[in-house]
Parts: C-alpha cells; structure tokens; sequence
C-alpha cells in the first residue's frame, strides 16, 4: 500500500532535502520502491543526487508537456521526479490546472511504489499546497532553536488549513529535529516548549551534528551510501524505523475505527 510523505518547513535550512535524500535511501536498502519528488524550484535534492541538465521537471508532468517516462530518473536506486531552475514562475502556472490542488495527488494514484517522498519548497504556496494535499503524512524537519519556533507555528497553521480544505486525512508524524546537540540546555527547552504550546508529536530519534551529511552531496550520494557507518548514517536508520512504526500504528488504528 502507497504511503506518501512530504518533508515541509517553511524556513530554509531546516534539513529537509538531506532527510528526504537519506531516509530514502534507508527504505531502499530495506527492499521498498522509493519515488523522490523535488517540488522546489531551487532543485536541492535533484542536484544532491547528481542530475544536472534535465530535460523534463516534475512541472512539465503535472502538466501534461511530458510523460513520466520522460520526467523519471532512476539515481542511487531511487526513481526521481526532477526539479529545476526552470521551474521558477511553478507557483502561477500551476495554478492554472483545474483544481490545481488535486493535480499531484491524481497522477501518484496511478503509480506503482511503495512510498513517496516529496522535498517541499521552502515557502507557503502552491507547491506546498500540492504536495500536503497528496500526502498521507507529513514531517517537519527543523532546527531545535528559538527562531524556529515561529516557522513551526505558520507550517502548523498551513497543514491545519489543507485538512479543511483538500485533504482531511493527512496526519503530522512528527516533527524531526536536525542537527542536534544533545549537551545543550536549549535543545531541551525547545522541545519542551513544543510539547505544550503545539501537542505535536516529536521523534525520539534525531538527526545530530555530524560532518559526513554535508559532505554526502558533494560526491552525489545519500550519507547512507557514502558514509555507511557514521552518526548521520545510524541516525537517519532509527528515524526511518520510527518512522515505520508510526505509519503501521496510523494504518491500524485506522482499521480498528
């Protein structure tokens, strides 16, 4: 059964292509057929995963210039839907789909995967509205700091607003804390401060500080393949093993309903 993930903040720098790359690269290597989709214009994840000079986005499939065939690229053993500079005006044309909003969500119906990620832009718009409203889940990846706290307050607002109007099913698994340094005081009190001012589950797991993720890109790879064995590696499998859980305990108390 399709299970569809977005990673959505809308500050930048909150670790949300790095977590898309890496936890899809851990579904991978548990035998799942992963779909990555970059929906932001600026192309983090595509260019992190070494495509360059691509001919067809993930835009030109939603739509109708091109067929997957053409979109679709297979990279680290994950399919991608692309994303480029091209796409910089993604926000107008889109919205000239008939019921833009549904536009992602119709075409992944008629895939065939096990999950699919989609990397968000970093900003409130259409894109986003798109990707959250084709979602079963979402993650918000983020920085435990002060200032994040503002950014996580208008993306929960935003994710209220897609249950109201495009897609009252979609659940928050979490948010997921990167780049984490557990021997500070402050990350502490930002957790604690989420728990009561938000009731929003945050993952056990987080992603720490570790050299090896932002060297990952350079060499076209997720950190699970280019350093198997270091603190980034271990921590995106645990967060991706939590991750299962949640969706197994989602989907079952579902049923029990």
């Amino acid at each position: 059964m399709l299970s569809t993930i977005a990673f959505s903040n809308h500050k930048g720098g909150t670790g949300k292509t790095t977590s898309t790359i890496n936890i899809a690269a851990v579904l991978r290597n548990k035998g799942k057929r992963v779909l990555v989709i970059d929906l932001d214009p600026q192309a983090n994840l595509t260019y992190s995963l070494g495509v360059t000079g691509v001919d067809a986005t993930v835009q030109d499939w939603l739509i109708g210039h091109s067929g997957l065939d053409e979109c679709l690229i297979q990279t680290e053993g994950l399919s991608l839907l692309p994303a480029s500079v091209s796409m910089v005006n993604s926000e107008d044309v889109l919205k000239k789909i008939p019921n833009y909003s549904f536009s992602l969500k119709n075409k992944l119906s008629q895939l065939d995967y096990d999950f699919v990620l989609i990397d968000c832009p970093p900003a409130i718009g259409s894109l986003t509205r798109i990707a959250l409203t084709a979602s079963d889940y979402v993650i918000i990846p983020m920085l435990l700091e002060i200032l994040s706290i503002q950014g996580l307050s208008q993306i929960m607002k935003f994710i209220k607003d897609i249950k109201i109007t495009s897609n009252p099913s979609l659940e928050i698994l979490g948010v997921l804390g990167v780049c984490v340094n557990e021997s500070r005081k402050l990350t502490s009190e930002v957790l604690g401060f989420i728990d009561f001012a938000y009731k929003v589950d945050v993952f056990n797991n987080r992603i720490h500080n570790n050299v090896k993720a932002a060297e990952a890109p350079s060499f076209a790879k997720s950190v699970i393949d280019y350093a198997p064995e270091c603190t980034s590696t271990k921590d995106y499998k645990a967060v991706t093993d939590e991750i299962l859980k949640k969706i197994e305990f989602s989907k079952t108390a579902y049923h029990i309903n």
